[in-house]
């Protein structure tokens, strides 16, 4: 069974490379890899490995730069995207879940009905 793909996005704040250093001690369940978010490929570097999941330090201005959600999620919709916030005593997790909708009651029916999948 092959190890899940972990991108730590950071441009290198103190609180992104302390939990780097904490996962890496974890080494043997994660194949952990950094993207620097301040290179302008750090979008394509994250397709190209293709992570189970995404980990952002919240605080962190420029990590969301080069590497827009939006795009994260329309080109991995599997993907986990964990936001840390060295502010509050825990963290955040955005998933994807993507719908076909044909008719705007399809869309109530999410809205109102809740977020399982179609």
């Amino acid at each position: 069974m092959s190890k899940p793909t972990v991108v730590v996005l950071s441009s290198h704040t103190l609180y992104a490379e302390g939990v780097t250093s904490r996962l890496q001690l974890r080494a043997e369940a994660l194949d952990l890899r950094v993207v620097d978010a301040r290179n302008k490929t750090a979008l394509d570097q994250i397709l190209t490995l293709e992570p189970q999941a995404l980990i952002i330090d919240a605080s962190d201005k420029e990590a969301g730069l080069n590497c827009p959600i939006n795009e994260l999620l329309a080109s991995l919709p599997a993907l986990k995207i964990i936001r840390l916030d060295p502010e509050q005593a825990g963290f955040q997790v955005v998933t994807s879940i993507q719908h076909i909708a044909h008719e705007v009651d399809d869309l109530l029916e999410v809205i109102i009905g809740g977020t399982e999948s179609s």
